[in-house]
């Protein structure tokens, strides 16, 4: 009890040891963000509040903040699309023993449960937030919280985190286990309106009503659980216990890395690889300016002689200077010393180049007007195409680490309102779950490529009479309408195929026999006419 009033040991204290760790092994990527900031992104507020920052002092070329924006919206339109519905099927493990037509059956359960749940992560927060993480992304790190709305009307709330306010941990074989979001610009007011219910000392609670808009520092921590469940906490920096605590069966905070290195801990986004050649061009252009400054105005020397004072003189078109000699032995009074002349042309060849590696770099396939040969439509998809092709593993991640987190996390909040019956677990084995994308689509490509291939080939080689022989037709369609993200919902059920099976059926009768009738017509007529013509 000793031990517990002298604020050692308890577990308040070891959350505070261990968040600090944390914090502590972060602070080497604060210096490479923040620069990325300054010549990419430089209104952002990496730093916190408070700093007198000129945020637009280091840009000279617009390349790398254009570029990155772009970049930004190029990977929620491929990965989190603002229309387009995620995608649960039966994951690989299953469908293996299941048949073509109990694995659709299957299939149209979990996409109902799909279509059912995706309309409450519609309502605008969730569009809003992905764009500000894909921000992040750009550069690192981008997080995302999905949380339970105040009411039951508004069930889900998302938010971003921003990358500078959190600090990962990993567990041992490097998977997140543990994400500390730091707020440093709370008002003890806004402390107490968030967490109503929180437990509170009779302290804070007297500096809250004195001092209500005095700004702290507090603690929200995810960490997992042996058990692999989700323990929540917050807790003030120096002082008091935890002032709320919950538990989740889902991680509650998805963390997502464009690029992520072995061992490391925070992503690394195109941003960072793009930074020389950003530099590079933001110098090369600052040195142009300056170079077409002084060709422009001159650099101007003067006969310190007592008659010219460059401080009090105007300098503009139609201005006089007085002065008592213009020239003699010595050469004139004012005079400009540099060659009107330089090479220009090799600072934009410089600059073009630079720019051109900038936006290959940040995803930027956009159509520039060069005054060259625009590119063809086979170019621009082929361009499409390497891009799915060299970021694969990226696109996978941000699969894996973004939708896969927060989809179970929003069904998991849905069915705390009674919204949602049952829960689902996404394994990928069992069920699998992607988000219905463009790169989604590239990403199927491949495989659906070697089965249309291979359906050809068997065509080709046996007919296209035998090819159920070798290819099970039903099998091949619905992997076909997997690769081609075709919703399951306008696959036939049994009924309606029977119904078109009789129909076609029908149909095809109908047609032998019109056939027939028109085979049958010539002799028909020769038979009625031919009693006429024996009378004849």
């Amino acid at each position: 009890m000793a031990e517990v009033a002298a604020g050692t040991g308890t577990p308040v204290d070891k959350q505070r040891m261990r968040s600090k760790q944390v914090w502590t092994n972060r602070t080497g990527w604060d210096a490479m963000y923040c620069e990325a900031y300054d010549y990419v992104l430089p209104n952002r507020r990496p730093g916190g509040t408070g700093k007198a920052k000129r945020p637009t002092q280091m840009i000279f070329d617009m390349t790398g903040p254009n570029s990155a924006m772009h970049c930004a919206g190029e990977i929620q339109r491929q990965m989190f699309p603002a229309s387009t519905p995620f995608v649960a099927e039966t994951g690989p493990l299953v469908a293996q023993q299941l048949k073509a037509s109990e694995k659709v059956a299957w299939d149209k359960k979990l996409q109902g449960v799909a279509s059912f749940v995706y309309p409450f992560m519609k309502t605008g927060d969730y569009d809003d937030a992905m764009h500000e993480a894909c921000t992040d992304l750009t550069l690192g790190t981008g997080v995302v919280l999905p949380l339970k709305g105040p009411s039951i009307n508004e069930p889900v709330r998302f938010a971003c985190i921003p990358q500078d306010e959190v600090a990962i941990g990993q567990d041992a074989w490097g998977r997140v286990n543990f994400v500390s979001w730091k707020r440093c610009n709370l008002g003890r007011e806004a402390i107490v309106e968030a967490w109503p219910k929180g437990v509170f000392s009779a302290d804070f609670k007297k500096a809250a009503k004195e001092k209500p808009y005095e700004e702290i520092t507090v603690y929200q921590d995810f960490y997992r659980l042996p058990n692999m469940r989700w323990r929540f906490c917050v807790y003030l920096e120096t002082e008091g216990g935890f002032i709320a605590q919950e538990e989740y069966a889902t991680q509650p905070v998805a963390v997502m890395r464009f690029y992520r290195w072995p061992g490391e801990a925070y992503g690394r986004g195109p941003v960072l690889f793009a930074l020389p050649t950003i530099k590079t061009v933001n110098k090369a252009q600052e040195l142009t300016l300056k170079a077409a400054a002084i060709q422009l105005l001159g650099i101007w020397g003067f006969r310190a002689g007592g008659t010219f004072n460059p401080d009090t003189v105007r300098l503009g078109p139609g201005e006089f200077w007085p002065m008592q000699s213009t020239g003699g032995l010595l050469g004139p009074d004012v005079q400009r010393l540099d060659p009107a002349g330089g090479r220009i042309d090799v600072a934009k060849m410089i600059i073009g180049d630079g720019q051109r590696q900038i936006r290959e770099a940040l995803l930027d396939t956009r159509l520039f007007d060069d005054g060259g040969t625009p590119p063809s439509a086979s170019e621009v998809a082929l361009i499409q195409a390497q891009n799915a092709k060299v970021h694969i593993g990226a696109y996978g991640r941000l699969n894996t680490e973004g939708t896969g987190v927060i989809v179970p996390r929003v069904m998991e909040i849905l069915n705390e309102w009674q919204i949602l019956p049952q829960l689902m677990s996404f394994n990928q084995l069992l069920v699998s779950m992607y988000i219905n994308s463009p790169m989604a689509a590239a990403l199927k490509a491949d495989e659906l490529q070697a089965s249309v291939n291979y359906y050809r080939l068997v065509a080709e080689t046996v007919g296209p009479d035998r090819v159920n022989e070798y290819i099970s037709v039903d099998r091949y369609l619905d992997r076909t309408r997997q690769g081609l993200l075709v919703p399951i919902d306008v696959v036939t059920t049994e009924d309606e195929k029977t119904a078109a099976q009789q129909e076609n059926a029908q149909r095809q009768a109908a047609m032998v026999a019109a056939q027939a009738a028109v085979k049958a017509a010539p002799q028909l007529v020769q038979a009625a006419t031919q009693p006429e013509q024996q009378a004849a």
